[in-house]
């Protein structure tokens, strides 16, 4: 196995690998996960998708919601259109134009979170199902803070806390709205995209089976909560990162928007007055139009590699084999060994990507051969059937936020103190 850049300790049961061939056995080779996952992950009790540990659960519950994350899905889906046209006419514009008259100074990390808390629990739960952060600052904060307490609590010591509750009451409120009414076709209101979907299949695949289970909504409640969690933390600490990159390259920041201003119709915000108009007749360009932007994409790529937001160890346990394991030409490796690799070492391979402590868009413009090689390491959202679910929502709504900030406003620093990554597993700016 290659050296591994972490300073992580290993045990004499334990491998840590760093190499493409490696991550195709472990990962694509679907090894189960180590039982550190259920020690931290469960939610009420129940487990989801990302503390399941073995392979055959995980898949059957995945299937159920795998195709509203879908990439296809995501770009066509008039809910998540609605969810994003309301959420930056009538709240992200606002919200920025009132700091641009006021002195211009805004915490990105924390507000870059609340855009995703109300992104991800829109799209899971219905516009008037979930959170407005953005505009409710006390309660962000309040939120904040008891959430800085949560991740850092075992399952058993957090169970019916304020989150938990916090999240069941979005999800009964979920229940009351799917058997609600329809919607109207004007209507500012969207479906509870992934709630809808995802408690729905479990009931159906209860009454076929017949076999005694948790109840429906733990089920669900568990693996929304999970969602909101990864849906507001990450996608905020990658965009805080990305900002303070193009925060110190002005030009870079006028060929974006250059490349920006290509877009049909271009995300232009008129300012005060748009906000007492009709949101309705307000339209975002496509999402497949925005994601086709090379350096917007080039820009978010390489702010993901440098800086993952879930940089730490993945591990799982190798299976047991008459013969072994063999992994990277390593032969012989017994049953129930914890191996893992972790984004960090993976990202930082100076033969794959060239002076890697250096934020370089302008590497992603490199011939078909080189950026397929610079893909096979690119490990921000794992790889293989437990890759990251959310990963082409988190990029779609990243996407979607870069390029409203930056056809519309330059962006300077005022304050970078703290900004190294904390060595946690989900790793923002040690600063807060």
């Amino acid at each position: 196995m290659d050296l591994v850049q972490t300073t992580n300790g290993l045990a004499p049961n334990e491998i840590s690998v760093n190499s493409a061939d490696a991550l195709r056995t472990v990962y694509a080779g679907g090894f189960d996960k180590y039982r550190w996952y259920l020690d931290v992950f469960v939610n009420y009790g129940t487990p989801n998708l990302v503390s399941m540990l073995e392979h055959k659960p995980h898949s059957l519950q995945k299937r159920m919601v795998s195709n509203v994350y879908s990439k296809s899905y995501l770009q066509s889906s008039k809910d998540l259109q609605t969810v994003s046209d309301i959420l930056m006419y009538d709240r992200f514009f606002p919200i920025l134009n009132r700091v641009d008259e006021h002195g211009g100074e805004l915490d990105v990390l924390d507000f870059m979170q609340a855009v995703g808390m109300d992104f991800t629990s829109a799209y899971l739960f219905g516009l008037s199902n979930g959170t407005d952060f953005m505009n409710d600052v006390h309660y962000r904060h309040r939120w904040l803070e008891e959430y800085k307490v949560f991740k850092n609590q075992l399952p058993r010591d957090r169970a019916d806390g304020e989150v938990e509750r916090w999240c069941l009451s979005m999800c009964e409120a979920a229940e009351h709205f799917v058997h609600s009414e329809k919607l109207s076709a004007n209507s500012k209101e969207t479906e509870a995209v992934v709630y809808q979907r995802l408690s729905r299949t479990l009931q159906e695949s209860a009454q076929s089976t017949n076999v005694n289970q948790k109840p429906t909504m733990m089920i669900t409640a568990s693996e929304m909560l999970d969602h909101l969690i990864a849906g507001h933390e990450t996608s905020g600490i990658t965009l805080t990162y990305l900002m303070h990159e193009l925060s110190q390259r002005p030009h870079l920041q006028d060929c974006l928007r250059s490349e920006l201003l290509t877009l049909s119709p271009p995300i232009i915000y008129s300012g005060s007055n748009a906000a007492a108009s009709n949101t309705v007749d307000k339209h975002l360009p496509s999402p497949r139009s925005i994601d086709a932007l090379p350096l917007l994409n080039n820009i978010l790529q390489e702010t993901l590699r440098l800086y993952a937001a879930a940089p730490a160890q993945q591990p799982r346990v190798t299976p047991s084999s008459p013969s072994g394991i063999t992994i990277d030409g390593y032969t012989n490796i017994p049953g129930g060994v914890r191996v893992s690799a972790n984004p960090f070492s993976l990202h930082r391979n100076a033969a794959v990507f060239p002076e890697p402590l250096e934020w370089k868009p302008e590497r992603w413009d490199a011939s078909d051969e080189k950026k397929e090689e610079m893909r096979r390491w690119f490990w921000a959202f794992g790889s293989g059937g437990r890759m990251c679910l959310g990963n082409h929502f988190a990029i779609q709504e990243m996407k979607l936020v870069i390029a409203a900030v930056y056809t519309n406003y330059t962006t300077e620093i005022v304050d970078a103190e703290g900004m190294e990554q904390a060595d946690t597993y989900i790793s923002g700016p040690v600063g807060g």
